[in-house]
Order: C-alpha cells, then sequence, then structure tokens
C-alpha cells in the first residue's frame, strides 16, 4: 500500500521567463555618429575628400609648378534596412504568466542592434592597415597566434601602423575577442576595480597602450578551403553546422551542390550556394529556411580558380566551426589560414548613420484577435576612403579557438 497525495502538489511558475543571452553591442562606442544631426531628412550624405598637396624643390627666381587639384565625392547611402515580425495573440496575452510582447520585443530590439554591430565591426575589410605574424617577428602572411609573450607587440605594431598614416593618437579604440581579452589577463592587464565594473557595462575592458579596449563577440572571421580535386559524390562542406553535399546528380535535398565537370565548377557551385542560399536551380538546391536566414548578408564566398580555394568571410562569426569530408584527403580546410579579426583604430575611422534606431509598432489586425509586432532599424556603416587610414585589421589565428 502507498498514499498518493500528488493530485495536492501544485506547479510553481517562476515569475519570471529565464534570461536570453545576447551578443554584446559596442557600434556606438567606436564610430563617428556625428552626421546624424544632418540627416533628419534624405538617403544620402555626401563627403568630398580633397587630392594630396605636393612639396616641390624651388629655385630662386624661377616658376613654380602649378598644380592642379581635384576633389572627390564620395556618398554614403542610407539603405541597411532590417525588421523582425511576430504576433500575439488576445487570449495568450489575457492566460500567459508573462508580458509576452514586451519579452519578445526586447530580444527583436537587441537583435536589430546586433544587426548593426556586426557592419561596424565588419570594416576591418575596408582598414587600410593589418597586423599579422610578419609585423611582430614571424612570418609575414600567417596569422598570429597570440600569446601573453607577444600581445604587447601585437598592440604596440597597430598603434604603429596607424602613427605611419599621421592619424592623431588620440581617441584610440581595439575591438578585441574574447580570447585576445583572455590573454590580456593571463598578461596582467585585467584589473577587478570600481571604475573597471562600472565601464564594463559598455563592454569596455580597460585601456592598453593608449587604446581603449572593447570586448566583443561579433568579430568577423574567415577561412579558406583549399578544393584542388573534382569531389566525389556524397562529399561535404559543413559551416558552422550548415551541409552543403557535393552530387553527381542535384537531387531535392537542401544543401545538395553539383560536382559538374572539373574541380573549380564544383567549387564556384559551391560559392554559389553559400552566397544565395535561397535559390534552387541546376547547380543547387535551397538549403532550409533557417539556415537561410544565418548565410544570408553574414556569409560571403569568394572562389578563386587559380589558386584552387574558396575564401569565406562571416560577419558576427569570429570563431568558424568548419568541417569537410572529401575523399581526396589534401581538399581541407586549411587550419593556418583561419582567423579571427580584432578591429583597432580611431574612433572617427567609420562614420554610423543611425537614420532611424530600433524601434517597435503594434498593429491590430482586421478579422483576428491579435497584434503584429513590428521592428526594423534604418541605418548605414561606411569607412570614407580618407578616413581607412584610421583603422587596423589585427589578424589572428583562430583554428585552435573553441
Amino acid at each position: 500500500m502507498a498514499n498518493s497525495f500528488t493530485a495536492d502538489f501544485p506547479e510553481i511558475w517562476a515569475r519570471e521567463q529565464q534570461i536570453v543571452f545576447h551578443k554584446t553591442n559596442i557600434a556606438q562606442m567606436i564610430t563617428d555618429m556625428t552626421p546624424k544631426a544632418q540627416l533628419s531628412r534624405g538617403d544620402t550624405f555626401n563627403k568630398p575628400y580633397r587630392s594630396a598637396i605636393n612639396v616641390q624643390s624651388y629655385t630662386r627666381w624661377t616658376s613654380i609648378t602649378i598644380d592642379d587639384l581635384t576633389d572627390t565625392q564620395e556618398q554614403l547611402s542610407i539603405n541597411s534596412e532590417f525588421a523582425t515580425g511576430f504576433y500575439i495573440d488576445d487570449f495568450d496575452k489575457v492566460q500567459s504568466n508573462y508580458n509576452l510582447a514586451a519579452n519578445y520585443g526586447r530580444d527583436a530590439w537587441i537583435k536589430l542592434a546586433n544587426q548593426v554591430d556586426t557592419d561596424v565591426l565588419w570594416q576591418y575589410a575596408n582598414s587600410t592597415s593589418s597586423v599579422d605574424d610578419g609585423e611582430i617577428g614571424g612570418t609575414s602572411g600567417n596569422w598570429i597566434s597570440l600569446t601573453t609573450s607577444n600581445v604587447l607587440e601585437v598592440v604596440a605594431a597597430a598603434k604603429r601602423k596607424i602613427a605611419k598614416q599621421n592619424v592623431p593618437l588620440n581617441n584610440l579604440f581595439g575591438a578585441v575577442s574574447p580570447e585576445f581579452e583572455e590573454i590580456l589577463v593571463q598578461y596582467g592587464a585585467g584589473r577587478d576595480t570600481q571604475m573597471g565594473d562600472v565601464a564594463n557595462a559598455n563592454w569596455f575592458i580597460g585601456s592598453f597602450y593608449g587604446f581603449k579596449l572593447f570586448s566583443s563577440n561579433q568579430l568577423s572571421g574567415s577561412a579558406t578551403l583549399a578544393m584542388a580535386t573534382q569531389p566525389t559524390d556524397g562529399d561535404t562542406v559543413v559551416i558552422d553546422g550548415i551541409t552543403f553535399t557535393f552530387k553527381t546528380t542535384i537531387g531535392s535535398t537542401a544543401g545538395n551542390v553539383l560536382i559538374g565537370w572539373s574541380a573549380d565548377v564544383a567549387r564556384a557551385n559551391l560559392t554559389s550556394a553559400i552566397n544565395d542560399p535561397s535559390t534552387t536551380d541546376a547547380n543547387q538546391v535551397a538549403v532550409s529556411t533557417a539556415n537561410q536566414r544565418v548565410l544570408d548578408s553574414n556569409y560571403t564566398a569568394t572562389n578563386d580558380n587559380s589558386a584552387d580555394t574558396m575564401t569565406l568571410v562571416a560577419k558576427w562569426t569570429w570563431v568558424l566551426v568548419l568541417s569537410e569530408t572529401f575523399t581526396d584527403g589534401t581538399d581541407t580546410w586549411t587550419a593556418t589560414l583561419e582567423k579571427q579579426h580584432c578591429l583597432f583604430g580611431s574612433k572617427w575611422g567609420t562614420t554610423l548613420v543611425m537614420q532611424s534606431e530600433p524601434s517597435l509598432r503594434i498593429r491590430e489586425v482586421e478579422t483576428k484577435l491579435w497584434v503584429n509586432i513590428l521592428n526594423w532599424v534604418l541605418y548605414w556603416v561606411k569607412t570614407f576612403t580618407d578616413w581607412a587610414n584610421q583603422l587596423v585589421d589585427v589578424q589572428l589565428r583562430s583554428d585552435t579557438y573553441s
């Protein structure tokens, strides 16, 4: 015999839903946002730059050569438009234990802010200078394996690159990865102070050799796939959990890529499948809708037939998780060419125009007992030509990171 009182035991619900941990945002801390005051209207911001002045030798009583001067027009078009949308039924609102609209609305706002951050941190690609292993006494063209022994040299090299471009050494910043931050702490730059605790609310981790450092998990990453041999039917390439399968017959399975008649064709088809993941045609089958959203606008692949490689660049994925199952063992993701891009420079190097910051609108739906909750953002990010010399791409080897 046994007592049974389970019918009397209440189920207790938490007062708040579980915390959703989002990526951190630092864009507004490291960019020039002053043009916003001029852009209450309009969709284009013009900023010309001047030609260089040439200094010449002068001989008394002779003519000075008169140079032609040319101003070059450069524009920033405000056309980065992103949005989210979801609905809440009135009955769900009444019976739910939680404020669903507020909770999901907050998540949507942060996601849109994340999108802005990724575009800012991707500006490494427009920087005039870079720091690789060759800049700190290693091999030029190789990425840096960051350690406590070379971290000071890396930061000093970034500062040297900026100084050589005649950029004033004030308002300097460094957007660094969690791995970079870890090395700094081991080096001895981490300090637990009240000031540091307050600063960390904005992801500011401290000053180091003249740079204000911000930790971000939205930096860009890149990698190179060596693929000189025509794949075998069923060979796969996996990018952050998204599988592309090479097939002699295209079929209908999501992510299938036609091998074609050569390695160059197969590699070109893979490149197209990554860059245009929602398309199904004779050479590729679209990936799932969820994977399309992951790949769309954040991953870019470039095919190089002469080098037999494909280069992959990813916004907001600073450590890429990559694999392949090629039959030919020489075709693989090149470990030494997997890197993350930390961005160093002057705050005035990149311009961020937030014409409409992440906003929310609630719209009732005719004939339905629910509301659509829409969120959107309108902005543009640009590194103007003459200001690119204020940015430095610090390239770290990331294949050992996880």
